[in-house]
């Protein structure tokens, strides 16, 4: 068994959900692939991955593993890469689009390592919680959470991010806290825009096989995430926060998690780039580092499928 290959696989097999799907882009049988895995749960002396009906899921140790096996791929490619080319390495300059919210809290703090690594790449990063048209815009990357219609562009999943729906106790100890989904109506949220819509995002929630959208008034409507933020840890209402961006405050106890034995939907994150332009090294040499970035830092707030 050739171990990097089996890494490969394995990876290939979580970024495309299936079996199937990773040998077609792997170039070999799907017996090759399985027997890849066998070989590596056997090598290892764990099981990697669940198969169901419908899709595969790693085990707790598969996405430890898959977390470091992205890292020590991208880190081989690179090498690879430069031996090829001799002393080439990506240049120029790229523009990349993320949320307001990742854009803060995960990209800014790391952006560092990016450059550093890559001294002749210079990075423009737009940070914004509106649809940007990566065409028209000329913007290489995008990191879009949500369904993706546009056929115009290519996409990497980097897994499902979670979401919590939270408020502050200056908030619980004016208005109570809810003990059941139908009690919400009595309640005031603070309303986030989507921006693949324009409308106002539903509270949705679901526990085992029962869900509920509800209809819950909002006194404050934004379009920003970092003002929803603001709002929530004031008081102004109930509020559905990204649980990276949450986990901080609800440790410390400015937030607290309304209806915990309720679930929020997650949100598909991926990577995108314009498929009408064709990659350069620089934009995936980003998009390696972002995917591995995100991996590391959302940790716990990430399901990767």
């Amino acid at each position: 068994m050739d171990r990097f290959d089996a890494m490969r696989a394995f990876v290939q097999i979580l970024d495309s959900g299936s079996y199937t799907k990773a040998a077609q882009q792997l170039d070999l049988h799907k017996a090759t692939v399985s027997q890849q895995i066998q070989q590596l749960e056997d090598k290892l002396g764990t099981r990697l991955l669940t198969r169901t009906t419908r899709s595969v899921l790693p085990t707790e140790e598969g996405l430890a593993y898959y977390q470091h096996a992205c890292s020590i791929l991208q880190q081989v490619d690179e090498v690879e890469t430069l031996l090829r080319k001799g002393t080439s390495a990506p240049a120029g300059h790229l523009r990349v689009d993320v949320p307001v919210a990742m854009g803060r809290l995960v990209f800014a703090p790391e952006i560092r390592s990016f450059l550093d690594r890559y001294p002749r790449i210079t990075i423009e990063l737009g940070c914004t919680d509106r649809m940007v048209d990566l065409v028209h815009e000329g913007v290489d990357c995008a990191l879009r959470g949500g369904p993706l219609p546009d056929s115009r562009l290519t996409a990497r999943r980097v897994g499902d991010l979670r979401f919590v729906l939270c408020a502050a106790p200056r908030y619980i100890e004016q208005h109570g806290l809810p003990v059941a989904p139908d009690e919400l109506s009595r309640h005031h949220q603070i309303g986030y825009v989507l921006a693949s819509t324009g409308k106002l995002r539903p509270v949705m929630l679901a526990k085992g096989a029962h869900k509920a959208e509800l209809e819950v008034p909002a006194r404050l409507v934004t379009t920003d995430s970092a003002a929803a933020l603001s709002a929530g840890l004031d008081g102004l209402g109930i509020v559905v926060l990204a649980e990276f961006v949450a986990s901080h405050y609800l440790s410390s106890g400015a937030l607290v998690r309304v209806l915990p034995g309720w679930n929020c939907p997650s949100l598909p994150l991926h990577l995108v780039t314009p498929t009408t332009r064709k990659r350069a090294a620089r934009v995936q040499a980003f998009m390696d580092w972002a995917h591995a970035l995100l991996l590391r830092r959302l940790g716990p707030q990430l399901d990767v499928r």
